[in-house]
């Protein structure tokens, strides 16, 4: 079971994002698609999941969960992409991964947040220029919900994230051990220019949180 930041357990509603192996087309027809489809929505009691909006593309799959416990989070995504996978190898004559790592997931914290990521989610096939608009594409569940604002999803006030839980979450959702790249200087200067740049977060709070020298972390960065 994955660590999950401390900040994942301030929401319930999660962006995930699952991309076939190499970014390899999983979904070679529109049965594929619907098989995905079908098997998304049968996992959802066993595992005590919501499906808030998603959309099934060639090569990948957004899809917005709600969920009250975090780590039914990663057993319905195991076993999703399982089931897939056991499908897509069997019809296809073929062996190996089909999902491209683990999936990344991304927590949501403010009503905003949220339907932002619907709208980025329902658009992916008009960003792709398969359609002109997002309600003609035949596998998400844009139609049924377009109108959300108006459906009732009302979003939980949650704590403000502290320096701790971004960088945690940093971490998490970029896939970076810090143990592992702390002797790579190139990737250290990245993450902590980021850390720095994109989220506000001292060199000072960097060094303590990550225990990495705090001189160390000021030459990388001004290197």
């Amino acid at each position: 079971m994955p660590r999950y930041p401390r900040s994942y357990f301030k929401t319930t509603y999660f962006h995930i994002i699952t991309q076939g192996i190499n970014k390899n087309y999983i979904f070679d027809n529109n049965k594929d698609k619907k098989y995905y489809i079908k098997s998304m929505y049968e996992l959802t009691e066993d595992n005590c999941v919501k499906i808030i909006a998603y959309c099934i593309m060639d090569n990948h799959v957004h899809i917005l969960l709600k969920v009250e416990d975090i780590n039914n989070l990663s057993k319905y995504m195991h076993r999703l992409n399982t089931r897939y996978g056991k499908y897509y190898n069997k019809k296809y004559k073929r062996v190996g991964y089909v999902f491209r790592d683990r999936y990344k997931s991304e927590g949501i914290y403010s009503q905003e947040h949220l339907y932002n990521c619907i709208s980025y989610i329902y658009n992916n096939p008009v960003k792709a220029k398969i359609c002109n608009n997002a309600k003609d594409y035949q596998y998400s569940n844009c139609k049924k919900t377009y109108n959300i604002r108006n459906d009732g999803y009302t979003f939980i006030d949650v704590i403000e994230e502290d320096d701790e839980d971004k960088i945690e979450k940093y971490l998490f959702e970029n896939e970076i051990n810090i143990k592992e790249i702390i002797k790579d200087e190139t990737k250290l200067k990245q993450v902590i220019k980021e850390l720095k740049r994109d989220n506000g977060i001292s060199l000072r709070k960097i060094a303590e949180i990550l225990k990495i020298n705090r001189e160390k972390i000021r030459k990388l960065y001004v290197k």
